[in-house]
């Protein structure tokens, strides 16, 4: 791996009202300690087999999915070769299975790589909320379990804020703000690895030659490592790789978007845009970026008020009913 800059970070003892310290947040930021009072970071305090046991006693038998990787592949989850495929495997399981199959490579060296990612935590082991708490915004918020052994998940950006807590083992965090986009040879957006799309380098044996421009993205990369009870704030759209290199790793996330619910994807609205607008006549998409701008970039522009009220229709600020009509029409526009 190469050498990136250290992200900024800060003592939990030093946050009085973590939501309204998570709002104001607009890089990322490491928080020491965060959980640290958790019981499931103290068992894992006390070792591996200890978080794990733990865990155990929590977990049920609902339906999820796992993921493994042969060893040769050390923990990378990805594309094969010649991009016809993913180089791991896909499993109909419970966290409970999960957890029997990782106690059992505790001991092992050169182990397969085995996890379960982004599973509702109280849906697969119900009371961890309770045991475990943080409350970390008022907005809708999710919080998944991720636990496994050694994984490395390609650099991929959610649409989210993201609240990362490290529960048990040790992960490293290596992130690029979103403008690193075109640095960071970004692979398909309909078929990835885990939903989201990647960036094709290798982080720890980046190929030059294949991807030149990567040289500029590692100027721009910051990366923190963090230990059980640590937590990290990454926000919505920031490129982030996550290794995770113990041999049982537990990650609470929590997303959640700083915006009321009725509100749509904006990729949706990207792929809407590409499949409309990118290939125009250049001088048409200029256009367009101008009308985008207005109508949805700039926030000093007055839209509605030279508008009749009743007659303001989708220009006037978007609400629930609002954002209701606009789906409609969209409907109706998308269906001719």
């Amino acid at each position: 791996m190469f050498a990136a800059a250290p992200i900024k970070e800060c003592q939990a003892s030093s946050i009085t009202d973590l939501k309204a310290f998570l709002a104001e947040l607009t890089e990322p930021l490491v928080i020491r300690d965060l959980c640290a009072n958790w019981p499931q970071v103290i068992a894992a305090k006390q070792g591996s087999k200890n978080a794990l046991d733990y865990l155990l006693g929590l977990a049920n038998t609902a339906p999820v999915r796992s993921f493994s990787s042969q060893a040769i592949h050390q923990g990378r989850y990805f594309y094969n070769a010649d991009f016809s495929g993913l180089n791991f495997s896909q499993h109909a399981d419970n966290l409970l299975s999960v957890l029997q199959k990782l106690a059992l490579t505790l001991t092992q060296t050169d182990s397969d790589s085995l996890y379960m990612g982004s599973t509702a935590v109280e849906y697969c082991a119900p009371g961890f909320s309770v045991k475990n708490p943080l409350t970390v915004t008022d907005y809708n918020c999710l919080t998944s379990l991720w636990v496994g052994n050694h994984s490395q998940i390609a650099a991929h950006y959610d649409n989210a804020d993201n609240l990362a807590c490290v529960a048990a083992g040790e992960r490293t965090f290596t992130l690029l703000p979103t403008d690193q986009v075109n640095n960071l040879y970004v692979g398909p957006l309909e078929f990835t690895p885990a939903g989201q799309a990647v960036s094709l380098v290798d982080f720890n044996n980046p190929d030059f030659s294949r991807f030149p421009r990567f040289k500029e993205a590692m100027a721009k990369t910051q990366s923190a490592t963090l230990g059980p009870g640590d937590a990290i704030y990454i926000p919505a759209l920031w490129w982030h790789q996550v290794s995770a290199t113990s041999p049982f790793n537990v990650l609470v996330n929590y997303w959640w978007r700083q915006a009321p619910e009725y509100l749509a994807n904006p990729f949706d609205a990207m792929l809407h845009s590409m499949l409309a607008i990118k290939d125009l006549p250049n001088e048409h998409k200029q256009k367009w970026q101008q009308l985008f701008n207005h109508y949805v970039f700039a926030d000093d522009v007055d839209l509605a008020s030279h508008v009749a009220e009743p007659a303001q229709g989708i220009l006037a600020d978007i609400d629930e009913l609002t954002a209701r009509r606009i789906r409609q029409l969209l409907l109706q526009k998308l269906n001719r």
